[in-house]
């Protein structure tokens, strides 16, 4: 019976299922007498599994037996996010009493259906934690389906190729580079010799791995030296290298100038590439119109960019970006995964500032303006943006006092309510609204049915857009939506409706829901004439 046969001929079954978020693994698996799957959302550092070590990525599952020694090691500040699965693997004895089975899974799965497996999961969970013995014979059965996607895949791939295995060894490098990488260590990975190791990556990369790794760390470096004050020591040692003099030299060879050059070039080019929104809101508050944008309607600030080169609508296109050959590029990085393999593209275009998705947008405005040299002004937009809050926030309270407010966002498809970011970030944060009940624990915003509205109790009312496009279709679309909510018993029964309390700004599609600073600075003259 081979592998296949064996694995698909045993029954499994679960015993706990749980999803851990900033958990160190080893705490959860090496005492584990039953097999062990974990299925990694957003990890990275490496797992030492009975000596051997694996690098962790997102998007990977790993399958361990049971008594496997595992030691888990992450980067300072990484944020690990990853189901852990405990089950039995169970065969027919010759009596006819299913036993403990030994079975031999692959250790490591690399997976291609991503988001299918993860909506199963999160299925299989709430099927299995909901208490309910229905909900638990249903959430075994879409364990079996998760095996069999996953094990009948592995197994016709049991053996990389030599694309795979370079590929991982760059995933290692580009989530570990601050660190000590040796080309044995990433041979040992791949269980082959170092000298063949070497050949297979020069001949798939047209580098050495030392040649390769080198360049990961000067393209963070340049993200440092353009975005932080830290010191050349700080830089050279935050991205793997012993010394700032050998840092220098390395810089120089690879970009042809010195890190200093390098940083007065930057910031005074014009040809800056946005490529999202709300970093072009931060552009245009400090009085530059970006080189090359994603332009949409749904983001009305962009609409009006006469010398500024459309790369795109939702995205940016690549060979548009590639021709218009910018300088520098801003992009974000979105929630917690990793880059797609379009956006590590963006690097090898011009130096690319990623700036993360959840840091204030005061801090965005800051990190721009210290790329493209405008400090003072950013310093003097926010001045004047603080003392117009307290203005604003005077007359506002003299007009609410301490009544709640909740802000809904209507979509083509769906309701919302928005939390402490974007315009909660404003109403909430800068004017310092009354918060309704429950809405505290929304960071971002919440899809909800409109049955949902009644459990916030707000005393005022803010309509605006969500999920816009920037179609007329979702235009005439959010229309409907807002008529056949105004005429339901859920909408005529909220306090706020009843009282006459209900501003309306759904028409304006994302001019004030873009966390940047300039629709905020937009948001406040609004929040004057509103109220």
């Amino acid at each position: 019976m081979n592998k296949s046969e064996q694995i698909a001929k045993y029954i499994y079954k679960i015993e706990d299922v749980k999803r851990k978020k900033n958990k160190n693994i080893s705490s959860l698996t090496e005492h584990t007498r039953l097999y062990t799957l974990l299925f990694m959302l957003d990890a990275s550092g490496e797992i030492e599994i009975d000596g051997l070590i694996t690098p962790l990525h997102s998007q990977q599952v790993l399958v361990l037996p049971p008594g496997t020694s595992v030691k888990h090691q992450a980067p300072r500040n990484s944020r690990i996010d990853y189901y852990d699965i405990q089950f039995h693997a169970l065969h027919q004895d010759e009596q006819g009493c299913f036993v403990p089975a030994d079975v031999h899974f692959p250790k490591e799965i690399s997976i291609s259906n991503y988001h299918f497996l993860l909506g199963r999961f999160t299925e299989m969970e709430n099927c299995l934690n909901n208490g309910d013995p229905w909900d638990a014979m249903k959430g075994n059965l879409i364990f079996q389906e998760i095996l069999m996607v996953l094990f009948k895949d592995a197994l016709h791939k049991e053996h990389p190729d030599r694309n795979q295995m370079v590929n991982k060894a760059i995933d290692y490098m580009e989530q570990n580079y601050p660190y000590s990488i040796h080309r044995d260590k990433l041979a040992t990975m791949a269980g082959v010799s170092p000298d063949y190791f070497t050949r297979v990556f020069k001949k798939t990369t047209g580098k050495s791995p030392v040649e390769y790794l080198n360049e990961i760390r000067i393209k963070h470096a340049k993200q440092l030296l353009l975005s932080t004050n830290d010191s050349m020591r700080s830089i050279a040692q935050n991205v793997g290298f012993s010394d700032e003099f050998y840092f220098s030299r390395k810089f120089k060879n690879m970009s042809g100038k010195s890190p200093m050059l390098y940083i007065k070039s930057i910031k005074q080019t014009e040809r800056i590439a946005s490529l999202k929104p709300l970093l072009t809101g931060h552009l245009l508050a400090l009085g530059i119109e970006p080189y090359a944008a994603v332009i949409n309607r749904a983001y009305p600030m962009t609409e009006g960019l006469n010398n500024t080169i459309n790369i795109g609508e939702l995205a940016p296109n690549l060979e548009k970006l590639m021709s218009v050959k910018p300088a520098l590029i801003l992009t974000t990085q979105y929630r917690d995964f990793d880059k797609s393999s379009k956006e590590k593209i963006y690097d090898h275009i011009a130096p690319t500032v990623t700036l993360p998705f959840f840091e204030p947008w005061r801090v965005h405005l800051q990190t721009i303006a210290k790329l493209v040299g405008k400090e003072q002004e950013a310093y003097d937009w926010l001045r004047r943006y603080e003392l117009k809050c307290d203005q604003i926030r005077d007359r506002v309270h003299r007009k609410v006092g301490t009544d709640s407010l909740l802000i809904i966002g209507i979509g083509k498809n769906k309701l919302c309510v928005y939390g402490q970011r974007n315009l909660g970030a404003v109403l909430y944060g800068d004017l310092q609204l009354s918060i309704p009940q429950g809405v505290e624990k929304i960071s971002h915003y919440k899809e909800i049915e409109p049955e949902e509205l009644q459990q916030f109790e707000a005393d005022r009312i803010l309509l605006t857009s969500h999920k816009h496009d920037g179609t007329i279709d979702t235009d005439e679309s959010i229309a409907r939506r807002v008529s056949m909510l105004f005429d339901s018993d859920q909408w005529r029964s909220l306090k706020a409706v009843k009282e006459g309390s209900v501003y309306s700004m759904y028409n304006s599609r994302h001019l004030y829901t873009c966390y940047t600073s300039l629709s905020h600075n937009l948001l406040l003259d609004q929040v004057q004439l509103l109220f």
